[in-house]
Order: structure tokens, then sequence, then C-alpha cells
């Protein structure tokens, strides 16, 4: 089997198999598209495809690693979001993406110089083999119309159709992520993508409130989930805010639909306490679900996102990544006057011994020290106050795809 990157051509073969795989509706003619690849080349991004091909040079198996930047305790860093990951049926069960990963790693970490990597699992222990841990939940709510009826309706909110000013959605979005971990940073390409919605086509609607200064103070993107029995869903795609008034005002503007809807559906950011925000906790239902996983790529660029906890510190971490040996050691993180530092291969005493599945965590501020101190991949020594200070619990978001 030959492990390597993809050609433009070849993507046909890959979009054929995830055709078969993610069931594509647009489905097209890949035979004939192969007797012609120069005239049926889509317009593909940069970002690398690895794939595994027979020895007759039929693509089986195959990734794409997705180039990102995302915020990480208030820096942008380099990001491969791991996607599209198929297997010809007949291929499976032959370790194929192990092979590619092996591959695409070492590419990770020295050609793109990525510090994590993130994806959404089809299962957790599958990827917990490559250094993976699950860092992010959702609040998987869905909210009656009647609950939403004491919040007033806002004096200016506009809709926002393809072609209109994007500077607002762009402002309140980095705005609302600059201190939320594993956002992605957008470009304008990527903004252009997000708000191409035609509300007329289909029934998928953006709409930006104004504050009483004429100043966006939050902006909600939402689809129409039909139903034959009068059970019309509204499904928020992202909800971003300045101001509480700007997310109130989205409810209020809500409220006005309920003859359309009789509930709302929300993702809703894992530091949004649902209940608090509606008179009857009962009626508004909530569950917690995991939603997908993050990598420290490089370990010790990683903790060099930390940000320096008040007064002077020092910890050393025992840090063991069975997939990326490289990975492994002891790393020193010292902190004083607001500055930080990373030092791996010392001799200093070991104050927490963690895998690189659970460091994910504690740099991502899903879990706190405290939190993770109950795993079996973990041992605390000493110093728990400074290590409570160094990873403090974050708030996190992140709707992109992939």
């Amino acid at each position: 089997m030959d492990i390597r990157k993809v050609t433009p051509v070849e993507r046909i073969q890959y979009n054929g198999i995830c055709t078969t795989v993610f069931f594509d509706m647009q489905r097209t003619d890949i035979r004939t598209q192969l007797k012609n690849p120069q005239d049926h080349l889509r317009d593909e991004h940069d970002d690398p495809c690895w794939g595994a091909f027979d020895e007759k040079g039929q693509l089986q198996s195959a990734i794409i690693v997705n180039s990102y930047n995302m915020m990480m305790n208030g820096r942008e860093v380099k990001m491969g979001g791991i996607g599209g990951v198929v297997t010809r049926p007949e291929s499976r069960g032959k370790g194929l993406i192990r092979r590619i990963m092996d591959k695409a790693f070492p590419a990770m970490v020295e050609e793109a110089g990525q510090t994590f990597s993130f994806l959404y699992p089809f299962s957790y222990s599958y990827y917990r083999n490559f250094g993976y841990e699950m860092c992010l939940d959702y609040n998987k709510v869905n909210i009656p119309m009647e609950e939403i009826n004491g919040y007033p309706y806002p004096k200016n909110i506009q809709p926002f159709e393809p072609g209109d000013d994007m500077t607002p959605v762009m402002e309140i979005y980095k705005e609302f992520t600059q201190n939320r971990n594993l956002a992605i940073v957008r470009d304008k390409d990527n903004w252009e993508y997000i708000l191409n919605r035609d509300p007329y086509k289909d029934l998928k609607f953006t709409f930006v409130n104004y504050d009483e200064n004429g100043v966006a103070n939050a902006y909600v993107l939402y689809n129409v989930q039909k139903s034959g029995n009068y059970d019309n869903r509204l499904q928020i795609r992202e909800l971003c805010w300045r101001t509480k008034e700007g997310l109130h005002n989205i409810f209020g503007f809500f409220a006005k639909l309920s003859s359309e809807f009789s509930s709302v559906e929300w993702n809703a950011p894992c530091d949004v306490n649902v209940h608090a925000l509606f008179s009857e906790a009962y009626n508004a239902s909530w569950s917690i679900n995991a939603a997908g996983m993050n990598r420290v790529v490089n370990v010790k660029a990683g903790l060099a996102t930390l940000r320096a906890p008040s007064g002077s510190g020092k910890i050393t971490l025992d840090v063991t990544d069975a997939y990326w040996k490289d990975n492994s050691g002891k790393y020193t993180i010292q902190w004083d006057a607001g500055n930080l530092t990373v030092a791996k291969g010392t001799s200093e005493n070991v104050d927490m011994a963690v895998s690189v599945e659970t460091l994910a965590q504690l740099v991502t501020g899903y879990m706190t020290p405290c939190e993770v101190a109950l795993k079996k991949d973990v041992v605390t020594y000493s110093n728990h106050l400074a290590l409570e200070q160094l990873f403090p619990k974050q708030r996190l978001f992140i709707v992109e795809r992939f």
C-alpha cells in the first residue's frame, strides 16, 4: 500500500469515496470524470489530503488535514483539523487510517508547524490511539417558544443577505471568540462562505441586532426544521453577542416567531446556564453532549500558549505521548510578572505526571487539575494550588465542521 498525498486529479477518486461513505446526495459519475479528469477538477483548498493507494493506484482510504488558525488562551495558533476520514467498505479493518496518520502527523508537526489538532470523532476510544482527547461539550437545548415570551422584542434587528456588509458580523464574532478557546479565526473567504445563506431558496436566515446607538451587538444564523404536524423548529446554527442585551434581543426576536415555530434548538456554549435564562426550568430540556476532541501536536508550543498566573511560580510536568514519542518528557513551566517560559528536559522534581491526552484537556481549559486528578493517567505529587492557577477552566467555542 502506497501512503502519500493525494493529487488534484486523484481527488476525484476521493470525492467518489465520500459520496458512498457520507451518502452525499450530489452524486456524480466518477468513472466518466476520470476519463477526462482535467475537465472535472474542483476548486479545492491547498489543505493536504493524505491517502492509501493499492497496487493498481486506486485510492482506498484518505483523510484531509484542514489548515486553521484558532484561539487558545488568548493567542492565535495553528491547528490541523482532521476531516473527511473515509475508507472503502472492502478495505476496512486493515489499519489504513493508522498508516495514513503515521505519515500525516509528522507533516503537521514539521511542515505545517501546527500546535494543536482538532476532530469530530466517530469513536472517542479510536482516536485516543493517536493522542486525541475529548475537549468540548455542547449544551443541547430545546426551548419552547412560551419560555421566550418574556424577552423584549428588539427595536432594530435587520436581516442579512448575501452581498450585505459583513463587517458588523465579523466584529461581533471576533470579540465573542477572543477569549474562547478552540474558536476558529476566520478570514474574509471563510465569512463569505458562512454568510452565503439564501433565505428564499434554502430557508437559512441571518439577522443582526443593533443597539440604540446603531452599534451591532448580536447576530444569529438559524435554519428551519419543517414538520408536517405543525411542530416546526427553529435551529440555531450560530449565535454570538457582545452584550447580554444583544442576546436578550435575539431571544425577543424569536418570541415573535411563535406562530411559525414551536421551539428553538440550540447547541449553546458550555459556559451558558440555559436554565438560568428562562422562567420555567422544567420546560427547557437540556443535555450535555460530547462534541469533539483536541490534541496537543507540539507539547512545548502548546504549553507556551498558557497565560501566566499572577505573581511568580513554577510547575514541572512529566508528559507521556505514546503515539508521538518526541513529545514525551519533563517540561518546566515558569512564570513571573506576566511572563511565562517553557523548558523541556529539566531535572526539576515532577509536580504532575500526565498523558498527552489529558494534557490537551488541561491546556484547552476543558478540565481543571482537580477534575483530571480522578483519571487513571494522572498522578499529582505537589503544587496543587499552582496547578489550578496555571490550568483554569476556560470558555470554549467552535461551530466549524470538517
